[in-house]
């Protein structure tokens, strides 16, 4: 039987049939952990750290051995810092994970269009966290080699990505908590049920997924 993933996590003690990437946030903290996680500077928090001090933060982290990917960052038009240099950074984290070959953990709000044209210029894997966007959306994504990783929204079924998820291949489907006290188990057994596949099938998709990113 495989593992749950959850891909993107504020908890730090996973349980025993989980296997977890904690968020670092390097604001807040750049010790690296012993456990694995991916590490990044938030757009809410992108004028807190120089791009000359983030960068040499970000290659510190690569180098172990427990590290995921780079992120959460992104583009967000709702948090007041601005966007050129929300896009600075964003664009730092998109050449890091180019330049050592690492996946990309991505927050975006509102901010689609500048999102696909920055990060068309990066050939690298690029996977939108807490994903909740429409079936329109999603298609467009697709079309531009993004990845998803969903969260507690699927368990709203007046949700965007309650109804847009089955147009998600499985190849391009992951699963997170986020900062919520919800059960990965929960995420899980909801998007069986709307994709109509046995768990252990499910289970075994997302890890194969997973395993893909931790050998890139």
């Amino acid at each position: 039987m495989k593992p749950y993933i959850d891909l993107h996590t504020h908890q730090q003690h996973p349980k025993d049939d989980v296997v977890a990437v904690y968020n670092q946030l390097l604001h807040e903290e750049t010790v690296i952990p012993t456990y694995l996680f991916s590490a990044g500077l938030h757009p809410w928090y992108a004028d807190q750290i120089s791009l000359e001090t983030l960068s040499v933060t970000l290659n510190k982290s690569s180098t172990s051995q427990n590290f995921v990917a780079f992120g959460e960052t992104g583009l967000d038009k709702v948090c007041k810092i601005p966007m050129p240099i929300q896009q600075d950074v964003f664009e730092l984290h998109l050449s890091k994970a180019v330049e050592k070959n690492k996946p990309l953990i991505i927050h975006c709000v509102k901010a689609w269009d500048e999102l696909i044209e920055i990060s068309s210029n990066y050939q690298t894997t690029k996977i939108l966290h807490g994903y909740n966007g429409s079936a329109e959306l999603t298609r467009r994504l697709l079309q531009q080699g993004f990845s998803f990783s969903i969260g507690k929204e699927i368990l709203i079924q007046s949700s965007k990505i309650h109804s847009s998820v089955q147009f998600i291949p499985c190849s391009s489907l992951f699963c997170e908590t986020d900062a919520s006290d919800i059960s990965i188990k929960h995420i899980y057994k909801e998007l069986c049920t709307i994709l109509r596949m046995q768990e252990e099938d499910f289970k075994s998709k997302i890890f194969e997924n997973f395993a893909r990113l931790r050998s890139v």
